[in-house]
C-alpha cells in the first residue's frame, strides 16, 4: 500500500532508492565483518532511518514500512542477496552511484509530500525532504563508526534541498502534483551526479588566520 500522494512513478523510485541504500548498507557492514544479521540490521537502518524518523515527527502513523510490507521483503532480499554475492556488488561503485541519486531524490519528494499532507509549513517541508533522504545514511555510519560521508563538503544535502526549493516554487506557481513530482525528480539527480562526475564540493567557509610579521 503507497500513500494518497504518492504517483506511482514516486514509489516506484521510492523502492529503487530503499534497494540503494540497503546495498549500500549492506556492503559497509560486510568490508566491516558484521554477521548476516548484523548486516542486515545496518541495511534496515541505512534504508528506512530516514523515512522512520520523519513518520515519528509528524506523528503518521503506522510508520510507513510497517504497513507496507515492500520494503521489508525487499531490504531482507536486497541484504541477503548483497551478502551471497558481495564481491560482485562491491565493484559495482560507479552502478550505485546512479541508483543512490535516484534514491535521494525519491526520497526528497517523498518527504516533501508527507509534510505537506500535514499541512507544515515550509521550512519544515523542506527540512521533512531533507530529513528522509540523508538521516538514514547518517545512521547508518554512526552505527558501522564511521565519520558520515553526507556531511562533509560533497554535494549531496545541497541537492536535496535545492530541489526542495524548486518544488516550493512550482507549488506556488500551481503546478500539477506529478510534474512537480517528475521535474523535481529530474532536477535533483542530474544536479547529484554532475557534482559527482564534476568533483563539485561546498567551499570552506573558514577564515584563515592572520599569518602575522
Amino acid at each position: 500500500m503507497k500513500l494518497p500522494s504518492e504517483s506511482l512513478i514516486v514509489y516506484t523510485l521510492d523502492m529503487v532508492g530503499i534497494f540503494a541504500c540497503a546495498v549500500a548498507a549492506t556492503v559497509l557492514a560486510k568490508r566491516l565483518k558484521f554477521d548476516i544479521f548484523g548486516a542486515m540490521l545496518v541495511s534496515f537502518v541505512g534504508a528506512v532511518g530516514g523515512g522512520t524518523l520523519r513518520d515519528l515527527l509528524l506523528d503518521r502513523t503506522p510508520i510507513f514500512w510497517l504497513y507496507d510490507l515492500n520494503y521489508f521483503y525487499l531490504i531482507v532480499a536486497t541484504s541477503l542477496l548483497v551478502q551471497v554475492f558481495y564481491y560482485q556488488f562491491e565493484r559495482l561503485d560507479r552502478a550505485m552511484r546512479w541508483f543512490d541519486a535516484l534514491g535521494l531524490a525519491a526520497f526528497t519528494v517523498i518527504g516533501i509530500e508527507a509534510a505537506l499532507e500535514k499541512q507544515m509549513a515550509w521550512p519544515i517541508v523542506l527540512t521533512m525532504g531533507v530529513m528522509t533522504a540523508s538521516v538514514g545514511g547518517i545512521m547508518r555510519d554512526v552505527v558501522c563508526r564511521q565519520l558520515p560521508l553526507l556531511l562533509q563538503r560533497e554535494i549531496y544535502l545541497t541537492a536535496s534541498l535545492s530541489g526542495g526549493l524548486l518544488y516550493w516554487l512550482m507549488y506556488t506557481l500551481d503546478f500539477s502534483l506529478w510534474l512537480r513530482d517528475v521535474l523535481t525528480l529530474l532536477f535533483i539527480f542530474a544536479f547529484r551526479m554532475l557534482a559527482v562526475y564534476r568533483n563539485w564540493n561546498l567551499p570552506n567557509l573558514t577564515l584563515m588566520p592572520d599569518s602575522g610579521d
